[in-house]
């Protein structure tokens, strides 16, 4: 879960995890409390992470899977921290070691810069460093399969595309979740999105950032668009048909 002070609650969507969020605070105080080697948080994450975590993983995962033997990279528009990034590189090491298959991030890190479309996002929220997160992949030896392109998405894409006209994808993830950027990026994504690769939308129908479901709705008013049953976010995916 995000910093909590990163978003503004609404009424709707975010009411239906509401009574679990003072268990979620205790449970972190408690295990903070616990004393755990740095170690042990990598090599046992399954004891700490909770079980919503745990299903927005499965989710990438299941997607992934359901993906292989499509030709295409992936592509996370929005990265934060690398953590959806960084899942999908370790699952092309294993599934897809000797696949053309790699990972591109895009990002302009420098947070969230939300607009009247987005009343409740907050502005500079979601922010990570672009050189941390640079050596979080060298550090992992993952830097010849993941790439991490830093740039302004409402503005830079045409030149960048222009640039690099072959790059064709499997999985788009948008985890963004402002309007703007869902509505000036995705037209470059969905043309180079295969025919039955995913478009996966990290707050479609969620009030926290109606303007991603805005952008969808004006961009792809006929898609069929699908929820995961035990996932939180992603909140919906696109099949490309």
């Amino acid at each position: 879960m995000k910093n909590k002070k990163e978003y503004i609650p609404g009424i709707f969507e975010t009411q239906k995890f509401a009574p679990y969020k003072d268990d979620y605070y205790k449970g972190m105080k408690i295990i903070k409390d616990l004393n755990y080697d740095f170690e042990d948080f990598i090599q046992y994450f399954p004891c700490f992470t909770g079980h919503m975590t745990l299903g927005r993983y499965i989710s990438l995962y299941e997607t992934y899977k359901s993906t292989l033997g499509l030709a295409g990279h992936i592509a996370e528009v929005g990265v934060y921290k690398g953590a959806s990034l960084l899942l999908f590189s370790k699952l092309v090491k294993l599934f897809e070691p000797i696949t053309l298959t790699q990972v591109n991030g895009f990002d302009w890190f420098q947070g969230n810069d939300p607009e009247k479309e987005d009343p409740k996002i907050i502005k500079g929220g979601d922010t990570e460093s672009y050189e941390r997160l640079i050596r979080l992949v060298e550090a992992q030896k993952l830097d010849n399969l993941t790439f991490i392109h830093k740039l302004d998405v409402t503005k830079d894409l045409n030149e960048f595309f222009n640039k690099h006209n072959h790059l064709q994808f499997k999985i788009v993830f948008f985890d963004a979740g402002m309007y703007k950027v869902v509505k000036n990026a995705l037209p470059y994504f969905w043309e180079r999105l295969l025919p039955g690769g995913y478009l996966l939308l990290d707050q479609f129908n969620h009030e926290v950032a109606p303007g991603e479901t805005k952008a969808i709705k004006e961009l792809l008013p006929n898609a069929k668009i699908r929820s995961y049953q035990f996932g939180w976010m992603p909140t919906a995916y696109i099949i490309k048909e």
